[in-house]
């Protein structure tokens, strides 16, 4: 206990002989720490905020039966293909799969009043197992009973909610307009519960597409699609996948970008701070090399004085990695990118408040090894020359 308290009396005192040195090294390390943290939480933030912008933007994939023509999906020709609904719940089970909010439908085109529309049956959207995630905007769980209408067939028809449409002789009652997409078919649809529309087409447990929003894939974004198609097919050798790829590409470039901008400003900001470290510290064990000379000459063991340069490196890098996690949490807080004190996880801190410490010390290590390998003899000479 005494040897350790007289070594931390040591170290203190060569930090207050060393007080610019070490106070220098100190900001180094608390700005390194500081952005660290920082630029996680603009990470995080960016990556939220993408996600829900390109949820909002609906469905990237669309998952159709095997031999389906796109063509005929152009020409609101649905009548051909189709399959079992429990595809829906295989996709969902599958823990692995690079995709989730799965939401199965079944199609038709049908005239009312004279209108186009395409009769949607949807059911309610199945998520990846183990996944906790919100419905997506476009998954509508309708009552049975009741239907959805598009903005640009409910202008058509000139129905607002609470009225009354006939469709395949059956009634029901218009329970919301959608808002405009601004893409056919998705102004004209009117969407119904699943097992309602297969009752009325006689397709029971059928459905002709399922929609997905896959997830973002460390692929190159020239394979992402092959990647995706090829874990799909894994579960369900006989579907067709087709991308939305305005929408799918969208979300994969900007969540690559934002991954790459944080990693070359860290990069850039940690190059810069280990050099700092390395130059601060070769420049305190330079300015006492005759001390250190004289230490050697007496017999102290070369750990020993490497041990009081450590230390110092070692307590000034703790107390700055403290300041800076603090610091950066307080700037992520002033811009508004965290929602609460500790959003970013807990270890995210721990990480920090160790990991700083012992990288501090190794950068600090050579120019430390270099002066004790260095003769005691010659270096008291020449401050006798």
């Amino acid at each position: 206990m005494r040897h350790g308290l007289s070594s931390l009396r040591l170290v203190l005192r060569e930090m207050q002989r060393s007080k610019m040195n070490t106070l220098l090294s100190l900001i180094v390390v608390a700005l390194a720490t500081g952005v660290w943290v920082a630029m996680l939480a603009v990470g995080q933030a960016s990556e939220d905020v993408t996600r829900k912008m390109m949820k909002d933007m609906g469905f990237n994939l669309m998952i159709t039966p095997k031999g389906t023509d796109p063509a005929r999906l152009q020409m609101l020709d649905f009548s051909k293909d189709d399959m079992p609904e429990e595809y829906v719940t295989r996709l969902a089970e599958h823990g692995n799969l690079p995709a989730e909010h799965f939401v199965g439908k079944l199609q038709k085109r049908v005239e009312l009043q004279g209108e186009t529309a395409v009769l949607t049956g949807v059911m309610a959207e199945a998520a990846r197992t183990g996944s906790k995630v919100k419905p997506m905007p476009t998954a509508y769980e309708v009552k049975p009973g009741e239907v959805y209408l598009a903005s640009a067939i409910a202008q058509r028809l000139g129905m607002q909610p609470g009225a009354s449409v006939i469709i395949e002789g059956r009634t029901f009652s218009v329970a919301k307009v959608l808002p405009s997409v601004g893409a056919m078919p998705e102004d004209i649809r009117i969407f119904a519960e699943l097992h309602e529309v297969q009752s009325l087409l006689n397709r029971a447990g059928r459905i002709n597409a399922i929609d997905a929003l896959s997830c973002q894939c460390d692929v190159p974004i020239g394979e992402l699609m092959a990647f995706l198609e090829k874990k799909i097919r894994e579960v369900l050798p006989d579907v067709e996948v087709t991308a939305y790829k305005s929408i799918l590409l969208a979300r994969h470039q900007q969540r690559s970008m934002v991954h790459l901008m944080g990693l070359m400003t860290l990069s850039l900001v940690m190059t810069a701070a280990g050099a700092a470290v390395w130059g601060l510290t070769y420049q305190n064990v330079h300015n006492r090399r005759y001390e250190i000379g004289v230490f050697r000459a007496l017999g102290i063991p070369g750990w020993k004085i490497a041990a009081l340069f450590l230390g110092k490196i070692i307590l000034y890098s703790a107390t700055g990695a403290a300041v800076g996690c603090f610091a950066g949490w307080r700037v992520a807080q002033a811009l508004n990118l965290l929602e609460g004190a500790m959003s970013l996880p807990a270890g995210t801190y721990s990480m920090a408040l160790l990991a700083t410490p012992a990288v501090a010390a190794l950068l600090g290590l050579p120019p430390i090894l270099s002066r004790l390998m260095s003769d005691p003899v010659e270096v008291l000479g020449d401050r006798g020359a």
